[in-house]
């Protein structure tokens, strides 16, 4: 049920122009902290290569 959700949760953050590498789903076991800090070592390193994502939310002070 999960694995669908985040299907529909990709296509809709896709709709609103958010890149793929931002989200990511992985079925990790409590056992597997190795494979964990990699799959989140990788998403971050995605993501602070695609840098700050612009013009999806006003900064405070700013006109909508």
């Amino acid at each position: 049920m999960a694995r669908r959700k985040f299907g529909v949760v990709k296509n809709l953050m896709s709709f609103i122009g958010v890149e793929e590498p931002r989200v990511d789903f992985a079925w990790i076991s409590a056992s597997e902290g190795t494979r964990f800090a990699d799959t989140i070592r990788k998403v971050t390193d995605d993501v602070k290569a695609l840098g700050p994502k612009k013009g999806l939310l006003a900064k405070a002070g700013e006109a909508s």
